[in-house]
């Protein structure tokens, strides 16, 4: 009768002993690894359009669009920068396609639309002006050596821009601009681009003969 009351005991003993022993913890698993935050690109959406339009040339700028100046009665725009303005645009006659008038009606209510989100689009600094002085051509290269040349329109150096709008996360081309005389930017936007003005030398100018 003792050994049963003794071994009953040591049972008890054991079952207490393994029921108070420490769990092993298990591992917790670390905090997922944080992804990078993908940077937000000054040009936002237009990030690529922007620079494959520069392509890599020095001559070249991306100005903010501080103002679309519109006119909803010849429906062309007007793009005003920091270093002036881009010109009237052709006009936006893509409602006169419309077969019946409510279908212009609709194409032309559409169109002034689009210019609200244009011009909500530039007071939150999200529309550009890209502006980048051509390459130069042999025939332009020609003339820069030789300044006494007689200079025609084809001939003289131009620049090329284009409008990009951020609006609703998608890069819009809005308008491009080919082959802009320099003569058509201003003074500072020329000096930004980098190209010195230059007094174009005349034949028919008379020449200072020195004194004998």
């Amino acid at each position: 009768m003792l050994r049963v009351q003794l071994s009953a005991c040591l049972l008890i003993a054991l079952v207490t002993a393994a029921a108070s022993a420490p769990r092993p913890k298990r591992a917790e698993a670390g905090p997922a690894p944080r992804q990078p935050a993908q940077e937000q690109d000054e040009f936002r959406s237009c990030d690529v359009a922007v620079r494959e339009f520069v392509r890599g040339r020095k001559e070249a700028a991306a100005l903010h669009v501080k103002e679309v100046k519109a006119d909803s009665l010849r429906m062309t725009l007007n793009f005003l920068h920091p270093y002036g303005e881009s010109g009237d645009t052709p006009p936006n006659l893509v409602f006169t396609r419309g077969e019946s008038v409510e279908e212009r009606r609709k194409a032309l209510n559409e169109a002034k639309q689009r210019i609200r989100m244009l011009s909500e689009a530039a007071k939150t600094g999200n529309v550009w002006y890209v502006v980048a002085i051509n390459k130069d051509t042999s025939d332009e290269l020609e003339v820069r050596r030789n300044p006494a040349s007689t200079q025609s329109d084809e001939q003289r150096p131009t620049a090329s821009a284009s409008v990009f709008a951020n609006m609703e996360n998608r890069c819009v081309s809005v308008q491009e601009y080919r082959s802009i005389p320099l003569e058509q930017l201003s003074r500072d936007l020329r000096a930004l681009l980098g190209d010195k003005e230059r007094t174009p030398t005349h034949a028919s100018d008379p020449v200072a003969v020195p004194p004998s």
